[in-house]
């Protein structure tokens, strides 16, 4: 009242404090849920009581104040809703470590549903399972597609003992130190392997599978000496490279305490579809969201008396998903709040970060900038200004934002809270952060230039990108992409060091984004050399020729580059499908010619010469074939470049010259002498770069296949691809993959057959190249088993990447002749043989595959035309053409003795389905039945539904 002073309050919150103090015990203090939840933190509590209060219709909960609390410490979420995927992965682990049983298991599940917690119970209990075993855990970084190996160099440092700071000479002495006593006889080879691999190498890594071989090698040794436990963390964001390395490492020899996690999002798929598939001991768990009834026990026990409608709350929000689930717990903690919870889980965490005292908000958004894990003089580095940085870190360490991993590290509890906290950073904040943490990297490495190169290349990378987009024309952005430029262009020879050329050609890419006109050249140069074949390796070299010459380069580039781009367009022509016209391949090689009059380098003029010695080679797929003198003039070319590539004892060029020489021989239909020559190379295949390694025995398999020594060509083609590593020179691969698919359809080995044409399509979807017409006749092949099987389904898949590499191409190209095979009017083939021109190097194997799918649908060529190609099959030994048209003479004259001749060519090459084919068109002729029957049981066996149909319609006929 006014009079008296007195100001009555009313209202619930009032009814709701008198209630509560009224219930409180003498000097106690009873709080209500509410305040109970916003200051919990730093008080301890009673158990809930409940309160009367008039007007409510339930009891007030409420709680007495005890005392303050003690400092907190972060609580880890407990392990609810796992225990048959606990107990499946200590089955799994027994198995490994005690029966010596190597193990793959894959976690799959998106973020936040367990897959780290579920390995960090296990690895707890691993004691008791093996008390002996080491744990080496290997964390991909969410940019880790351009750190090639990266994660690797916390293993080998782990294991061979050094700090993560050691100098590349500490590496590679502590590598020799921990491989002594281990057996190895190339110890110095395989220290560099391993040292190449982290930037620690002092020489490059041309064999790729050498590489892999050693990783491999290098974890069974430290598995031979104790049990041994790898995890590969969020390998959904490893580069093409790691995974391969992975994949090949996951295959040990022998028996093995060998334990290997690989925690992945479902993404990882995506990116290889066939993940795990074919192997022995592998184990992948999908992990499913947590039951409701699961993921309310979890915020019972990190939310303690809180109301059942809260619980019910966060377990529909949260979906199952437990990091979501207790980031809402520790939202509504923080908050106090309940009346709106976020909707998703990065929602949830940011609305944890806004609750962050502003010191501590910005040391988790500078940490966010460096990864997964940073340290506190990097944070300075990037904010020197920043106040008491080791205390705010502990402070977000005991609110269980982040975690100490030994020394001074710290990471992120989850990889969410890093992504949230780096998307609070503005474009251009980041990118000035980007460049002081490159900077910071840089004045770090020192002698660990190369181990780094990738990581300091990324944050200039980063910088660049974003200072070009919003400060174009600055100094200060000049400076940064020209960092970018150096920093990239130096992880691109890291990388190439370590035989990871995908990705030294990205980081080439991107450093030419940022480059000066004046770097270009030598840029488009070396990404034309590690593009490889096809038309990226084509556009690069005419980018840095252009470039060359505006720019008044010397003529050993020129003439190098040249070289390099004239080897692509005629020796792998079959990669390229923008195929130039005749007038500007002769243009380019007399220009070529012009400049090497003024080089000197013998090495260049090597590489120019040899690549002349394949100019017949490129035009017998186009409208002419070579003259004689154009083949001596090539000839003349090979010859000089393989005298000088033995004086030089460079075998990669000793090699190109021979495959020159082969071409040749071939051209002029001399097989013998392209085989004699495809054989030297092999001769010291340990030396060559894999693509002339893989080149040599796809060149020996193609030879002994149309000479009809079929044998030879399923040994030479098993004992090339045993040297191909997943993800190994894609290209090349591709074409020793579908020669043994060929010769595997025609020795009636059928299902091996189609799974190489499997690895064929896997092999041409990855390259992403429709430039592969120099593998047409392997998808030939699996069309015919395709067809012969009736398997529709098979027949559409190998038709479609048929027709897609025939479309592809020029109708000038010899490989638009066959674009009607995968139909099914047999017509167009018959057509197509008609035009098919025999000599200059033909591609009989195409011709020997329409040739049957005639025959086999009872299409009957012209005498004249099936007597012309025999007489040239028989005169230069082309076996299987010959046999296919004295089956098909046979047909025609009805000559019982042209099928006894067919059937024994056959027979000699071990054909076996074509072989039966004959014996039962002879037995149509002859009217045995035994030998039908036998011919049909071989038809049988193979699954050959399309023959027997046709054998039974004849017969009745």
């Amino acid at each position: 009242e006014s009079a008296t002073g007195d100001f009555p309050l009313s209202g619930d919150a009032v009814n709701v404090a008198a209630r509560l103090q009224q219930a409180a015990d003498s000097w106690g203090i009873l709080c209500g849920e509410r305040t109970v939840a916003s200051v919990r933190g730093g008080f301890e509590f009673g158990p809930v009581t409940p309160v009367e209060a008039r007007g409510k219709a339930q009891p007030i909960r409420a709680l007495a104040l005890l005392s303050r609390a003690a400092p907190p410490v972060a609580r880890r979420t407990p392990l609810i809703g796992r225990n048959t995927d606990l107990e499946q992965l200590e089955l799994v682990a027994r198995r490994a470590l005690h029966e010596q049983r190597p193990f793959l298991v894959s976690l799959i599940a998106p973020a936040g549903v367990g897959k780290t917690r579920l390995v960090e119970e296990l690895l707890e209990r691993l004691p008791g399972i093996e008390p002996r075993a080491i744990v080496a855990i290997a964390q991909c970084l969410p940019y880790g597609q351009r750190l090639t190996y990266w994660p690797l160099r916390g293993v080998l440092y782990r294991l061979i003992g050094v700090p993560d700071d050691a100098m590349p000479q500490t590496v590679r002495y502590a590598i020799r130190v921990w491989l002594e006593g281990s057996g190895l006889e190339a110890m110095d080879r395989e220290v560099e392997l391993l040292a190449a691999t982290v930037g620690a190498g002092e020489t490059e890594v041309s064999d790729r599978s050498a590489l892999l071989v050693a990783w491999r090698t290098f974890f069974e040794i430290a598995a031979r000496r104790a049990p041994l436990v790898l995890v590969f963390e969020d390998l959904h964001w490893s580069s093409d490279s790691l995974l391969d390395l992975f994949e090949f490492v996951m295959q040990p020899r022998g028996d093995l305490p060998l334990l290997m996690f690989a925690l992945t999002r479902p993404e990882l798929l995506d990116r290889r579809p066939a993940w795990g598939g074919g192997r022995r001991n592998y184990v992948s768990i999908s992990l499913e969201p947590l039951s409701d009834r699961d993921t309310a026990q979890l915020v019972d026990q990190l939310l303690e008396g809180c109301s059942a409608e809260l619980v019910n709350r966060i377990v529909r929000r949260a979906e199952g998903n437990p990091f979501f689930a207790g980031e809402l717990i520790r939202s509504v903690a923080e908050r106090g709040g309940t009346d709106q919870l976020p909707d998703t889980v990065q929602a949830t965490v940011l609305a944890r970060l806004d609750q962050l005292a502003t010191e501590e908000r910005r040391i988790i958004q500078l940490g966010s900038v460096f990864g997964r894990a940073f340290r506190p003089p990097g944070l300075l580095a990037l904010e020197p200004t920043l106040q008491r940085v080791d205390e705010v870190i502990d402070r977000l360490v005991d609110k269980d934002l982040l975690r100490s991993t030994g020394a001074d590290i710290f990471a992120f509890r989850h990889i969410l809270i890093r992504e949230v906290a780096y998307q609070t950073l503005t474009r251009a904040e980041r990118g000035r952060l980007h460049a002081a943490a490159a900077a910071w990297l840089e004045g770090l490495a020192g002698e660990r230039e190369d181990s780094l190169a990738e990581l300091i290349a990324y944050h200039y990378r980063e910088a660049a990108a974003m200072a070009t987009a919003q400060r174009p024309g600055e100094a200060e952005t000049d400076r940064v992409r020209q960092k970018a430029v150096d920093w990239l262009s130096r992880a691109a020879e890291v990388a190439a060091a370590a035989a990871a050329t995908h990705e030294g050609g990205r980081h080439l890419r991107s450093a030419i984004e940022f480059a000066e006109p004046r770097r270009l050249p030598d840029l488009y140069e070396r990404l034309g050399d590690l593009a490889g074949l096809g038309d990226v390796s084509v556009d690069a070299y005419r980018a840095a020729l252009r470039l060359c010459r505006e720019q008044g380069r010397p003529p050993e580039q020129e003439l190098r580059i040249l070289a390099g781009l004239l080897t692509i367009l005629m020796r792998f022509q079959g990669s390229v499908a923008n195929r130039p016209t005749e007038e500007e391949v002769v243009n380019l090689r007399r220009q070529a010619r012009a400049v090497a009059e003024h080089v000197t380098d013998e090495h260049v003029l090597a590489a120019y010469l040899a690549s002349e010695g394949f100019f017949p080679f490129w035009l017998r797929a186009g409208d002419r074939g070579a003259t004689s003198e154009e083949r001596a003039e090539a000839d003349s070319s090979a010859k000089r470049a393989l005298s000088i590539a033995q004086r030089l004892d460079d075998p990669n060029l000793q090699s190109m010259a021979l495959d020159a020489l082969a071409g040749t021989g071939q051209i002029a239909d001399d097989w013998r002498r392209g085989l004699a020559y495809s054989e030297q190379r092999l001769a010291f295949h340990d030396r060559l770069t894999m693509v002339e390694k893989v080149d040599a025995y796809g060149m020996v398999v193609w030879s002994a296949t149309l000479l009809g020594d079929l044998a030879r060509a399923e040994q030479v083609s098993g004992e090339g691809l045993a040297q191909i590593q997943p993800g190994q020179v894609p290209a090349a691969a591709l074409h020793v993959v579908a020669w043994r698919a060929y010769v595997l359809t025609l020795l009636g080995r059928w299902d091996e057959a189609l799974a190489m044409a499997d690895r064929a399509y896997q092999l041409y979807r990855d390259l992403g190249s429709s430039s592969t017409a120099y593998a047409l006749h392997g998808f030939m092949a699996a069309i015919d088993i395709a067809r012969a099987r009736q398997d529709q389904q098979l027949f559409d898949r190998y038709a479609e990447i048929h027709d897609e590499v025939v479309s592809a191409y020029t109708t000038s190209t010899d490989y638009r002749h066959w674009e009607a095979y995968a139909g099914r009017d047999p017509a167009p083939v018959a057509q197509a043989v008609a035009r098919f021109q025999l000599g200059q190097m033909s591609r009989l194997d195409r011709l020997e595959r329409a040739l049957n799918r005639l025959l086999d649908q009872d299409v009957l060529l012209p005498l004249a035309t099936v007597s012309v190609i025999r007489d040239y099959a028989q005169a230069h030994e082309f076996r299987l053409v010959e046999a296919q048209t004295e089956r098909a003479l046979g047909r025609l004259q009805k000559s019982v003795d042209s099928l006894q001749r067919a059937r024994t060519l056959f027979e000699r090459a071990g054909a076996a389905p074509y072989s039966a084919r004959v014996r039962c068109e002879q037995a149509l002729l002859t009217g045995d039945h035994a030998e039908m029957e036998a011919g049909l049981q071989v038809l049988q066996r193979l699954g050959d539904a399309e023959q027997l149909g046709r054998f039974e319609r004849l017969q009745v006929g």
